[in-house]
C-alpha cells in the first residue's frame, strides 16, 4: 500500500480465491460488497489456474491485468499457493507520471515478489 498512491487496496488469497489478508487505503470505499468481492476473487483465481495449466507451453505467468471504467485490478502469483490482487483507481491521479501508474506498480510488485533486495 505504501509503494504507490494509486493503490486502493490489496488482497492476498489462496489459489481457490479464499481471502487470507486484506489492506485498504484510508478513505477508500469499496465499489463491491464483501460477497461480490469474494465471488470476483474466486473467478479470478480459477482463471489463474487455467493460465498455470498452460505454463509448460507458454511459461510461468507473471501477472494479469483487468481494466474497468472505475478500477484496474492486477493479479500476481505469490509463491505457488497464493495470489495477490492489487486494485488501483481509474482517476486522474493514476495518469500523473509523477505519481506512478499501472506500469510502475507492476514493476514494483514484481520486484518485491522476486525477493531481490536490489530491485525493490
Amino acid at each position: 500500500m505504501d509503494s504507490d498512491i494509486n493503490i486502493r487496496h490489496s488482497i492476498v488469497t489462496d489459489t481457490e480465491g479464499n481471502i487470507l489478508a486484506t489492506s485498504h487505503r484510508d478513505g477508500i470505499t469499496n465499489f463491491l460488497s464483501q460477497e461480490e468481492t469474494e465471488a470476483s476473487l474466486k473467478r479470478a483465481a480459477a482463471a489463474w489456474k487455467g493460465r498455470k495449466a498452460l505454463s509448460p507451453k507458454i511459461g510461468k505467468g507473471q501477472y494479469a491485468v483487468a481494466a474497468f471504467e472505475k478500477i484496474t485490478r492486477m493479479t500476481f502469483p505469490l509463491g505457488e499457493e497464493n495470489l495477490i490482487f492489487v486494485s488501483m483507481g481509474s482517476d486522474s491521479v493514476r495518469t500523473d507520471v509523477h505519481e506512478g501508474g499501472q506500469k510502475q506498480i507492476v514493476e514494483h510488485v514484481l520486484n518485491i515478489l522476486s525477493r531481490d533486495p536490489t530491485k525493490a
